[in-house]
């Protein structure tokens, strides 16, 4: 189980042309900027202008689904589908906070003893904040306390995202519940 990988295959997806723009995302994003916690699955952000939409907004994923099938990949469980022992889910940028976290990925590098660093596209860290607060569950806002706690997020940058996405009001009752005085009140 390996999830560099898993992420090889994403790339692969990328370069083969099933998805455009894509981003890590979630728990294994984070872990690109602070000290690792559980995870079941990879989360992949992707850009949704190539797919085929249905009357009723359904986006069809299906020139993903076909690429994993011709790379052997086509068991799915319910957190996504496996790819090298790793469950993905391929989350279509759904918003404006998505689709401005799409386009504001970094190139990183992901590297392998003796072999060569894979280069894969993941979200920035004030996104993986926002989009955090947004989802507001548990685990979520317990990844904002570490982002905070090991300084591992631009507080400027992080207060300009939560504000053209309207979620400071999210980001107070997330330092209530939290029980910390608002880093952002003075920025």
């Amino acid at each position: 189980m390996s999830l560099r990988k898993t992420i090889e295959v994403v790339t692969k997806l990328a370069e083969r042309g099933a998805i455009h723009r894509y981003a890590i995302a979630g728990a294994v994003a984070a872990l690109n900027y602070i000290e690792p916690t559980l995870t079941e699955d990879l989360g992949i952000l992707i850009s949704i202008e190539d797919f085929e939409r249905r009357q009723s907004g359904l986006i069809l994923l299906a020139p993903v689904e076909k690429a994993l099938a011709e790379l052997g990949y086509s068991d799915r469980t319910d957190l996504g589908i496996m790819i090298e022992g790793w469950p993905v889910q391929f989350l279509p940028a759904a918003s404006d906070l998505d689709q401005d976290a799409l386009d504001s990925a970094i190139e990183i590098e992901i590297g392998s003893p003796g072999g060569s660093p894979l280069r894969a596209r993941c979200l920035r860290a004030e996104h993986v904040v926002a989009i955090a607060i947004k989802v507001g569950r548990l685990k979520d806002l317990a990844r904002v306390q570490s982002f905070l706690e090991q300084r591992a997020v631009d507080l400027f940058l992080l207060k300009q995202v939560l504000q053209r996405h309207n979620l400071m009001c999210d980001w107070r009752s997330f330092c209530v519940k939290a029980g910390i005085e608002n880093p952002l009140a003075a920025i």
